[in-house]
């Protein structure tokens, strides 16, 4: 009898068996549902929200998306950790992850409800941080539910087909806000109830080995502070963190303000702009994400490819920067689509594969989020005094520089080839 014929009796066990097309499709949809009202809502409907409540003044809408930016990723940073560690301690016999999802969510549609009904800057920031909560409950526990139930040799596959859902999700959600709610309140509504639709089947109709309770580790809250910094000491999942933090750091600088940069610096209408670039970026990521993945669990190798997607990121901030007008806009959410999708399905499975310890993982990618989440506060924050200080060309500069950096930093990791 191999491995894979035998039964996982832990769900501190490593997987062997390959997960179902079911679980696939479920986790798929969750992630699209997800990303498509985050990212969706980050890059036209709250730009569109803040310059409605400051009447259209540029430097106010992009000063109140900042700090709506801001505090919902200090928001992300501290229950991301908490959320995961939680889940990790979770008895539950659907699994630990999947209450998380369901939960999350309700929170989450809730929260936009409430956004769509504020008509003041600090009620926006209120409600978005508020989102975020259980964003990052749902988002911790989908990314933790693949080092539980995906073999080693299925990961990248299985994230190739999160890179596809974080690009179609969005479109599809600045399709619904371009063509079909165009106000504000019924845009969130709208985006809450697809949401819910999209996310709910995983937490439903899925299952996780439950964690027994003589396995569950002793909540110990400062035990989990300290463990904030425990996995860091781990060189190679330090190497992670480092290059994810990087080319997180450079995406955030160039996507939080593309609604604003399209509108002031391209001077084209910047709800059918965005709406042109995200297909663009996305037809591109849908194409190489999954062959990515693919031939990555073949080859067994993550790095190589990483460092070619974190260059081909940088490069596509270079002609933002310095060919502010349509077509070179078009080229360079190309060549970040391509960059970017081949990352996503490549990376996510490096860092699932140095997770220190199977029972923290929850809590580990809970840190990790750090790594996706932080960098949006410094972004928010420095990428508003950048713009209204020295211009976009600077914004992407610093995106450019940030890209390059995470190609250097993967090099070091010794445990994955």
């Amino acid at each position: 009898m191999t491995d894979i014929d035998v039964p996982r009796t832990s769900a501190l066990q490593e997987p062997v068996a390959r997960v179902p097309a079911y679980w696939a499709r479920y986790w798929t949809l969750a992630n699209f549902g997800i990303f498509m009202a985050y990212f969706a809502t980050q890059q036209v409907l709250l730009p569109r929200h803040t310059n409605e409540v400051t009447d259209n003044v540029s430097s106010a809408a992009v000063s109140a998306q900042s700090l709506a930016n801001l505090v919902a990723a200090l928001v992300t940073v501290v229950v991301s950790i908490l959320a995961g560690a939680f889940s990790d301690r979770t008895l539950n016999r659907r699994g630990r992850r999947q209450p998380w999802v369901l939960y999350g969510t309700a929170l989450a549609a809730v929260a936009f409800v409430f956004q769509g009904l504020q008509d003041g800057v600090l009620g926006i920031v209120l409600g978005w941080a508020v989102f975020q909560v259980g964003y990052a409950a749902v988002s911790v526990a989908l990314q933790t539910a693949v080092p539980d139930e995906v073999p080693v040799n299925q990961r990248a596959t299985i994230s190739g087909y999160q890179g596809v859902a974080q690009s179609v999700g969005p479109v599809a959600g600045v399709v619904v806000l371009t063509l079909l709610l165009t106000g504000i309140l019924d845009a969130y509504v709208g985006l809450a109830v697809l949401m819910f639709v999209l996310v709910i089947p995983f937490a439903l109709y899925t299952r996780g080995i439950p964690l027994e309770r003589s396995e569950r580790p002793p909540l110990d809250l400062k035990a989990i502070v300290v463990g904030v910094v425990a996995p860091l000491k781990h060189a190679d999942f330090a190497w992670a963190f480092g290059q994810r933090f990087m080319i997180q750091l450079s995406n955030a600088l160039a996507q939080i303000f593309l609604y604003q940069y399209l509108k002031d610096e391209v001077h084209t209408d910047p709800d059918n702009g965005t709406l042109v670039l995200i297909l663009i970026y996305t037809v591109a990521v849908v194409a190489i994400a999954v062959p990515s993945g693919r031939r990555s669990d073949k080859s067994g190798k993550r790095k190589r490819m990483v460092v070619v997607a974190s260059v081909l990121q940088a490069s596509a901030a270079l002609l933002f920067a310095f060919v502010p007008q349509m077509p070179a806009a078009i080229v360079g959410a190309a060549i970040l689509g391509l960059g970017y999708g081949a990352y996503l399905s490549v990376d996510q499975a490096l860092v699932t594969q140095v997770l220190p310890h199977a029972a923290d993982r929850g809590k580990d990618l809970g840190v990790i989020q750090i790594a996706n989440s932080l960098p949006y506060v410094f972004a928010a924050g420095a990428g508003g005094w950048l713009i209204n200080s020295f211009g976009f060309p600077t914004l992407f500069l610093a995106s450019f520089f940030a890209g390059l950096a995470a190609a250097f930093l993967v090099m070091p990791i010794k445990s994955v080839a």
